[in-house]
C-alpha cells in the first residue's frame, strides 16, 4: 500500500473513530437517563411500601423537589394513581401499582443491559480501530525515513 493510500485510510479511520465516539457518548447519556429513571422508580416503590404502613388521616411530608417538602394528610391509603405511559394515569390498589412499577423497572433494566452491551461492542471496535491507526502511522513514519 502506498503512502498516499495509507493516508487516505488514516482519514477514513479517524472519521470512523469520531462516529463511534459520538455513538458512545449518546449511549452513555441514555444509560445515565435510565439510571435516573430507575432511582425515581425505586423512590416510588419505597413510597408505596411506606403508604401501606400508614392509615388514612396520617400527616406526611411530600417532596416538591429541591429538598423542599409540604405537609399533607393521607386521604386514601388503599388506592394510588399510577402513570402507565403516554401521559395516561390510572387508579390502582397499592399492590397492583407496585407490580406496574416493578414491571417498568424490569424493562428499564433490560434496556440498560442492551445499551451497556452496545457500549462494550463499540469500545472493542474503537480499540481495534485505534490499533489499526497506530500501525498505519508507524508504517508511514518508517517509509518516510
Amino acid at each position: 500500500m502506498e503512502v498516499k493510500d495509507k493516508r487516505q485510510e488514516l482519514q477514513r479511520i479517524l472519521m470512523e473513530l469520531e462516529t463511534y465516539r459520538r455513538q458512545m457518548d449518546s449511549l452513555r447519556n441514555e444509560i445515565q437517563l435510565l439510571d435516573s429513571t430507575m432511582a425515581e422508580l425505586r423512590s416510588s416503590l419505597t413510597a408505596l411500601d411506606a403508604l401501606k404502613e400508614n392509615k388514612a388521616g396520617t400527616e406526611i411530608l411530600v417532596s416538591i423537589g429541591s429538598g423542599s417538602f409540604i405537609r399533607a394528610e393521607l386521604k386514601d391509603v388503599e388506592r394510588v394513581i399510577v402513570g402507565v405511559g403516554a401521559g395516561i394515569s390510572i387508579e390502582k390498589n397499592v399492590d397492583e401499582s407496585r407490580k406496574i412499577l416493578e414491571a417498568r423497572g424490569e424493562e428499564i433494566t433490560k434496556t440498560m443491559e442492551k445499551l451497556q452491551k452496545s457500549v462494550v461492542e463499540i469500545n472493542d471496535r474503537l480499540v481495534k480501530l485505534n490499533d489499526e491507526y497506530q500501525r498505519l502511522m508507524r508504517e508511514i513514519q518508517a517509509e518516510q525515513k
